[in-house]
C-alpha cells in the first residue's frame, strides 16, 4: 500500500549540540552494532560533508573508517545498510527514513522539534540518556477518522500530486476544517508518517493543513467528492470508536 515500511531498527540519542561526546558515541556503537545483524554498509549522513573536515569529534573520525560511505544532503554513493544520520533536519530525516536501502537508522538530533515527527512513526529506541519528543498528538477524534478515510481514498504513491489526490485531501481538510477542528500542521504530518504515508506525501499533507488552518484558500480542483452528510458520518465513527 505504501512505498516503504518503516519496519527495521531505530534508535535516537540524546541532543547532540548539548550533549555532543555522549550522543556521538552512543550513535556509533549503536549503528556498527545494527551492521552485523542488517548487513550492508553503513552510511553516515551529514549536512555538509566540508565540515568534517574542520571537526576534531568522534563523527568526523568515525567518517574517515574504511567502509564507512559518507552521505550529505545532495546524495553520496551508498548501496544500503544502516545509518547514522547527525543533526538532520525534518525534511532530510523525513527522506533517509523513506529510502528503501535503509535496514536501521540513528539519528543523532539537533534543534529542538526536528525529530519529533520521526519518533511519532518510528518509536526509536531511546539510547545515550534520551528522552522521548513523542508527546500526545493534539488531534481531535473527528480529525483522525478523516485522516484515515483520506489515507485510504489516495495513491501514496503520487505523494499527493495527482489532481485527485489533491482534490481529496482539500476535501477533507477544508470539511474538517469548516466544521470547527483545528489542524495543527506538524500534528497533522506526525499522524501521516506514523499512519505510513510516505514523507514526500506526508509533507504535502502539512503544508495544505497549515494553510487551511490559518483561514487561507486551498483551491479544490474537480467535483466535491463527498456527500454532504460526510461531517456527520465521520463524527459517528469517531464516537463509535470512543
Amino acid at each position: 500500500m505504501f512505498e516503504h515500511e518503516r519496519s527495521y531498527p531505530c534508535g535516537v540519542t540524546c541532543n547532540g549540540a548539548t550533549e555532543p561526546a555522549r550522543a556521538q558515541a552512543a550513535a556509533i556503537e549503536w549503528v556498527v552494532e545494527q551492521q552485523k545483524v542488517v548487513g550492508g554498509e553503513v552510511l553516515l549522513f551529514v549536512p555538509k560533508k566540508g565540515d568534517l573536515n574542520t571537526m576534531d569529534n568522534l563523527i568526523s573520525r568515525f567518517a574517515k573508517v574504511q567502509g564507512v560511505v559518507v552521505g550529505t544532503w545532495r546524495g553520496g554513493g551508498w548501496s544500503g545498510g544502516p545509518v547514522l544520520a547527525a543533526w538532520p533536519n525534518r525534511e532530510k530525516l523525513a527522506e533517509v527514513a523513506d529510502d528503501v536501502r535503509t535496514r536501521a537508522l540513528c539519528v543523532i538530533p539537533w534543534a529542538d522539534g526536528e525529530t519529533t515527527a520521526w519518533e511519532h512513526a518510528a518509536r526509536p529506541e531511546l539510547l545515550a540518556g534520551a528522552s522521548t519528543a513523542a508527546t500526545a498528538l493534539d488531534l481531535h477524534p473527528v480529525v483522525v477518522v478523516g485522516l484515515t478515510n483520506l489515507t485510504r481514498m489516495v495513491n501514496h504513491a503520487n505523494a499527493l500530486a495527482g489532481s485527485l489526490d489533491h482534490r481529496d485531501a482539500v476535501a477533507v481538510l477544508r470539511t474538517l476544517h469548516q466544521g470547527g477542528y483545528r489542524l495543527p500542521a506538524d500534528d497533522v504530518y506526525a499522524w501521516a508518517l506514523a499512519n505510513g504515508w510516505p514523507a514526500r506525501g506526508a509533507d504535502r499533507l502539512r503544508e495544505m493543513a497549515g494553510k487551511i488552518d490559518a483561514g487561507r484558500q486551498v483551491q479544490l480542483k474537480g467535483q466535491w467528492p463527498f456527500a454532504s452528510d460526510i461531517l456527520e458520518v465521520w463524527r459517528a465513527e469517531a464516537k463509535e470508536r470512543g
